[in-house]
């Protein structure tokens, strides 16, 4: 058995001390690698993360940036749009005020059983004016609208009407069901 002297001791205590300052030393440079890789950016981390090239989330980042710019520019589309229609339901409303004065100064007015028939109106504009107009009407005002002219007028009108729609008026004017127009 070996005798345990002062200089085992010694040699003991100094080996301690060396791996306790190694320790240290490790502990020191593990915490300044983590500080200096934390003032990093985050995608050169990543990067480094994701390997040597970090190509796939670059693609990623770049992906998500050309989404938020293309939502973006959608969003300042719908915005304009908007913006347009919100003139143009004041223009609409503007016109629709001017016309009831003019009506109302001329003694038109649009209430029911007041006189007034739609038809007569109708028939007093030209049929290439009454055509593009009549046009856009769902069928149940076009047929009570035709039902209250007279047949020459009808039938003017209808030479002026986009062909499919003057097909279909047809078709609804000879059904069972739809008044024949004229008196």
């Amino acid at each position: 058995m070996r005798s345990f002297d002062g200089m085992t001791a010694v040699r003991g205590i100094a080996l301690l001390a060396a791996a306790s300052a190694i320790l240290k030393l490790g502990g020191l440079a593990l915490a300044w690698n983590a500080t200096a890789v934390a003032a990093q950016p985050v995608a050169t981390r990543v990067d480094a993360a994701c390997g040597a090239d970090g190509r796939s989330f670059r693609e990623l980042l770049e992906s998500v940036r050309a989404k938020s710019d293309e939502l973006a520019r959608r969003e300042s589309a719908l915005r304009t749009r908007e913006s347009g229609l919100a003139a143009t339901r004041r223009i609409v409303g503007a016109e629709v005020t001017r016309l009831e004065g003019i009506a109302k100064a001329l003694g038109v007015t649009g209430g029911a059983g007041d006189g007034m028939s739609i038809g007569k109106v109708y028939e007093s504009m030209s049929p290439e004016q009454a055509a593009p107009i009549l046009d856009r009407l769902d069928d149940v005002t076009l047929r009570a609208v035709l039902s209250r002219m007279r047949e020459r007028q009808v039938a003017a009108i209808l030479a002026a009407m986009n062909p499919e729609r003057a097909v279909a008026v047809t078709k609804a004017f000879a059904s069972p069901a739809g008044p024949a127009p004229g008196r």
